[in-house]
């Protein structure tokens, strides 16, 4: 398995694993000690994943580490799916007559400590999780866009910038365009996207991105505006001199404001903070992404995008991007049907 194949791919292909691991084949066949050493191994693993994708480029043995774990994966992968094809073709009192219980049980141990041996290679090989230090799901996002191409939301895109790009709009009043879907559904991704096209950055004067933690105070969220906005200010702690700052700025400005990720249902504190963008707002917009529809209710959208699931052709095409890193994906016979599992 020559070749860089992204850390998302084998997060994905160790979550496959662990729901075969927690299905009924496995533990009708194994005692759930077994699978519980499985599973604890395989997230000490998982943990890492993100740091040795990006330190495989400058450290051999890190690529080395990696190209062993593929291998062991697909292995267990594999054997998970001969243990599955017994069990549809014998009863249980068969499999525990039969010789097998003892086979399997002898080849998932040889692979249990081999991914043992891999998980403690983690800490010589300087590995760390990097996950722990972020928000809500394990990212912070920004407004900085690193994709070159978007699956399957070209028609929302291009009507949230048909609504940033018109003349519409109230002057007491700015428009406020929600983005709602589940996790996983772009909803950032989208917004990215949005925020970078160069027709929206010749038409807005100012332009802030923040990220909205699942617990924060309209201090902080002005502070976080205003730095997005200007980055030397934001020092004052006092919400009223942090306003007139911002009141300040936007002033005459035609401006584009993103909150991302969105939880907060406080009606009072929403209708505080968007008062001060209500004056002189002409041509500004402000765009939302929440996984809650109430949310966008309650912030007051006046246009609601609701993200339904992709195609299965779309995610198939987002996947391998990540997945392979620009490789042929028939390169890996192998890992292209693990993949095309986590697809469906």
């Amino acid at each position: 398995m020559a070749g860089v194949v992204g850390g998302a791919f084998l997060s994905s292909v160790i979550l496959v694993i662990r729901e075969k691991v927690n299905s009924k084949n496995f533990r009708n066949y194994f005692h759930k000690r077994l699978g519980r050493k499985l599973e604890i191994t395989l997230n000490s693993i998982n943990e890492v994943l993100d740091d040795a994708e990006t330190k495989q480029y400058q450290n051999l043995d890190v690529k080395n580490w990696l190209d062993g774990l593929k291998h062991e994966l697909a292995e267990v992968d594999q054997l998970l799916d001969v243990i599955a094809i017994d069990a549809q073709q014998k009863g249980k009192i068969e499999r525990f007559i039969s010789g097998y219980i003892n086979r399997f049980e002898s080849r998932i141990k040889v692979l249990l400590k081999r991914l043992n041996v891999l998980a403690e290679q983690k800490n010589r090989l300087g590995l760390q999780d990097t996950t722990r230090a972020a928000g809500n799901d394990g990212v912070v996002s920004s407004s900085f866009f690193y994709e070159s191409v978007m699956y399957g939301r070209e028609l929302e895109n291009q009507e949230i910038i048909d609504c940033l790009l018109s003349d519409s709009g109230s002057d007491n009043q700015v428009p406020i365009i929600s983005i709602v879907g589940p996790i996983g559904m772009g909803k950032t991704t989208l917004a990215q996207v949005v925020y970078n096209n160069h027709l929206v950055m010749e038409v807005f004067e100012l332009k802030a991105w923040v990220h909205v933690s699942e617990s924060f105070d309209l201090v902080s969220l002005t502070q976080s505006i205003l730095r997005s906005i200007h980055s030397s200010a934001a020092d004052s702690e006092d919400l009223e001199i942090l306003q007139h700052q911002l009141q300040q700025r936007l002033t005459g400005k035609r401006y584009l404001l993103v909150l991302d990720d969105v939880w907060n249902k406080n009606g009072n504190m929403w209708e505080h903070l968007l008062l001060l963008f209500s004056r002189q707002s002409s041509g500004s917009r402000i765009i939302v992404t929440t996984r809650d529809k109430e949310v966008a209710s309650i912030i007051g959208s006046t246009q609601l995008l609701d993200l339904k699931q992709l195609e299965k052709s779309d995610c198939w095409n987002l996947f391998v991007k990540h997945a392979f890193g620009g490789r042929d994906v028939f390169e890996y016979p192998c890992l292209e049907s693990i993949g095309k599992k986590i697809v469906e």
